[in-house]
């Protein structure tokens, strides 16, 4: 797949359905706790609130099934499952550690085309700087991973990822500004993500992990603690980060 596949590809997956779209909001909803785990949502009640018919309903509540956010049971219908703040920094943590992997391997050999995307992709988030709004930034920064994980050139990488993206509900936590909400986030955020592309071209696969990774775990961190006030909960983030972030030396040693 050439840079340009990924640019078409991202603007296939800009248009959303009906469907799509009752299942943004309604997921928004149960992750921010306005929506309590073991709640039931009739199908009647939902088409009347989001003002559609029931078979765009009955189609998000499946897209919600497959993103583990509801549970079907026969006969009894559709359920609000259980969602903790820990099971949201395990997927960051997930999603983490595939994109340093992605971008270790693309320090050691780098894809051009992809260098050339990831280029521009830096060059977005500096026009965003200042005056970008929160969500937008968010979204190219997430187009600037994925353009990373594609310059990987491990295919199996990139499909673990997408599949994160859509069969969970990490699409759904950014339905609400989480990070980037001032033009001090954005700097850093853009900074290290120039430091990953720099870090890419001159094939140096430690210190693309070293900016990544920091980008990375701010951006789990911030939003971690956004979602936390939402939810009216609590997580301690720096204990969660050290159990499950880090690789512990004796694994290091066996692997070398």
């Amino acid at each position: 797949m050439s840079a340009g596949d990924d640019e078409a590809t991202e603007r296939t997956f800009a248009a959303r359905t009906i469907s799509d779209q009752v299942a943004e909001e309604l997921g928004a909803e149960i992750v921010a706790g306005r929506r309590k785990a073991g709640e039931r949502l009739v199908e009647l009640d939902l088409a009347r609130d989001f003002g559609v018919s029931r078979g765009p309903i009955r189609e998000a509540i499946r897209i919600l099934e497959r993103r583990r956010l509801i549970e079907l049971l026969p006969r009894r219908g559709a359920y609000v499952r259980p969602l903790s703040l820990k099971s949201i920094a395990d997927l960051f943590n997930v999603r983490m550690a595939l994109s340093l992997l992605a971008a270790r391997a693309m320090a050691t050999s780098p894809v051009e085309s992809y260098v050339e995307t990831l280029a521009r992709r830096c060059a977005e988030l500096e026009a965003m700087v200042e005056t970008g709004d929160p969500m937008a930034f968010a979204r190219v920064t997430t187009r600037a991973v994925k353009t990373v994980a594609r310059g990987s050139g491990n295919e199996l990488l990139v499909e673990l990822l997408t599949d994160l993206a859509n069969q969970t509900v990490w699409t759904t936590i950014w339905q609400n500004p989480l990070d980037y909400q001032t033009r001090d986030l954005r700097r850093l955020a853009t900074d290290l993500m120039t430091s990953t592309l720099e870090a890419i071209r001159r094939r140096d696969p430690d210190a693309a992990v070293a900016s990544l990774g920091r980008l990375l775990e701010e951006d789990r961190d911030r939003a971690q603690e956004t979602l936390s006030q939402m939810r009216g909960e609590s997580l301690n983030l720096r204990a969660l980060s050290q159990s499950e972030t880090r690789t512990p030396p004796e694994t290091v040693a066996r692997a070398s």
